[in-house]
């Protein structure tokens, strides 16, 4: 028996019986390895963001000894975490796949060789960075306890890990009837969701000479984080490594209103009609957040670009925006043409009633 083995007998027979000595590893909980290395991960959930492309965010962790606990009759000891273990990123980026609504990523905690020199329950506290995205929120708490089950290597001599056990609260283990170690809620996962916003633009005629049957065109232009998508119907709409991108949509009077789908709060927009101030329109937008009232927003009408008619810009905010573009042309009947008319209908009337006293008197004479 080599030395490294000698220390771990040595230390296990110290402990005692009553802390360690019999107990089994938790069987439901073998998430570490003898690659020296446990796993957990980390989840971005999806549901509230349809039509938008995973967020680029990287998470980062910091990883502590927690704090020890001493066995009892019902409970094994639990000693301080020791070492210093390494804890992987996890990153996630636009070209990521969406699977179920959510995003999965494994994380590593790596314990370099000659951590541990005795068996025993080592209890860490694991913590995840805050991230800069304000689309995504935390969902279970961004701590967890890791207790690492450390066991002889009766292969390789020394020590290993066998198991390991996250939860959310620094819990005391306890045994069962045989001696498996119980923990209630245990979690290995470290999720947060994102959650994205609708666009809308729907498009009003009013007015006699409204044609309500015509196709008028916009360009909607978008700012936002580099290589955000969202999505429009079937097409999707990237924004650039500048977080530039843009949009031409046609909508008449009787269409549904077109939405584009996945659009983070900060992303802000400008809606172009493209119409001819020469045809006589005019041009009115008014914007909707969340289910606040409908409010007029100032238009620009450039004296070097009459053909367009922009709202000014407006930022998405944690609420969809419904976009309203009512075009409204009105023509009055031509009151001249009838009293030009009037003179001449009454001379022609007026004829007609002496021609036919005329010829009346005749016949009677």
């Amino acid at each position: 028996m080599n030395n490294k083995m000698i220390g771990c007998v040595s230390a296990m027979t110290m402990a005692g019986v009553m802390a360690f000595g019999g107990f089994q590893v938790p069987a439901m909980a073998a998430t570490g390895g003898n690659d020296g290395v446990v796993r957990f991960q980390k989840v971005l959930e999806m549901q509230k963001a349809a039509g938008a492309s995973v967020p680029d965010v990287t998470y980062t962790y910091t990883i502590v000894p927690g704090n020890g606990i001493g066995a009892t009759a019902t409970s094994p000891e639990v000693k301080p975490g020791v070492g210093t273990p390494i804890v992987s990123d996890v990153s996630y980026t636009n070209t990521d796949t969406i699977t179920q609504q959510e995003v999965v990523k494994t994380a590593a905690i790596t314990f370099p060789e000659g951590t541990f020199r005795a068996p025993g329950i080592y209890r860490y506290v694991l913590t995840e960075s805050a991230n800069s995205n304000t689309d995504i929120t935390d969902v279970d708490g961004n701590v967890r306890y890791l207790d690492v089950y450390v066991v002889n290597d009766n292969v390789n001599g020394g020590c290993k890990i066998d198991a390991s056990v996250f939860t959310e609260a620094a819990v005391s283990p306890t045994f069962s009837g045989d001696k498996q170690a119980q923990y209630g809620e245990k979690n290995s996962e470290i999720t947060d969701a994102y959650q994205t916003y609708e666009l809308s633009l729907d498009k009003v005629v009013e007015g006699n000479m409204g044609d309500k049957n015509r196709k008028f065109n916009f360009t909607i232009n978008f700012s936002g984080p580099a290589n955000t998508s969202f999505t429009f119907g079937n097409e999707l709409i990237t924004l650039d490594s500048n977080g530039s991108g843009s949009v031409n949509l046609q909508l008449s009077h009787a269409d549904a209103a077109a939405e584009i789908t996945g659009i983070p709060s900060t992303v802000t927009y400008t809606v172009t009609e493209n119409l001819n101030s020469s045809e006589g329109y005019d041009t009115d937008f008014a914007v909707s957040k969340g289910t606040g009232t409908s409010q007029a927003v100032a238009k620009d009408e450039a004296a070097s670009d009459a053909a367009k008619v922009t709202a000014q810009q407006q930022t998405m905010t944690k609420a969809d925006n419904a976009v309203t573009v009512t075009n409204r042309r009105v023509a009055a009947s031509p009151t001249g043409v009838m009293l030009s008319i009037t003179p001449y209908a009454l001379s022609a009337g007026l004829a007609s009633l002496l021609g036919a006293l005329f010829f009346r008197r005749k016949k009677l004479s």
